[in-house]
């Protein structure tokens, strides 16, 4: 049997997690990641093929690269990429300076599902952020951009 005392403990612990902003910074990111995922499911793409296909258009990396970029496992980043050859915008392509390597290379439609990701993304985030005034949505921006900083400089 729970006493007055526990209850009264279990609820004020129960109300402590919705103030945390780490907490409801979670929640929104998740919120975030749904819309973003709705929004490009049109395109039969996903966040994580943007998340690839952006490091590799930026500068010639392996599988195993990416991989270690943005946190994902092996495993999982050869099924990433191979959805990526499937929809053809990527390709593996052996590294001439090291024939061992497979890098990930972009293909020219890849430039045009980029160019698409990013404006139906801009809209969803336009949507998610509207209540925001331009001069919130910059400040909003710059603390996310040094705390992310922060976090990862450690």
């Amino acid at each position: 049997m729970v006493t007055e005392g526990e209850r009264a403990g279990q609820d004020a612990g129960a109300r402590v997690l919705p103030d945390r902003t780490g907490y409801l910074l979670v929640k929104l990111g998740e919120a975030i990641n749904a819309q973003a995922e709705h929004a490009l499911a049109p395109l039969g793409l996903r966040g994580k093929h943007l998340h690839v296909l952006t490091l590799a258009s930026q500068q010639r990396l392996s599988q195993q690269e990416l991989a270690e970029l943005i946190g994902m496992d092996r495993t999982s980043m050869v099924g990433v990429i191979d959805e990526l050859e499937r929809l053809g915008l990527a390709t593996r392509q052996r590294d001439e300076a090291d024939r061992r390597r497979y890098l990930i290379v972009p293909t020219e439609e890849a430039q045009d599902a980029l160019r698409r990701s990013t404006e139906v993304l801009d809209a969803a985030e336009g949507q998610l952020f509207d209540e925001l005034s331009p001069a919130e949505s910059e400040l909003l921006s710059a603390i996310v951009t040094r705390l992310l900083t922060r976090i990862h400089e450690r």
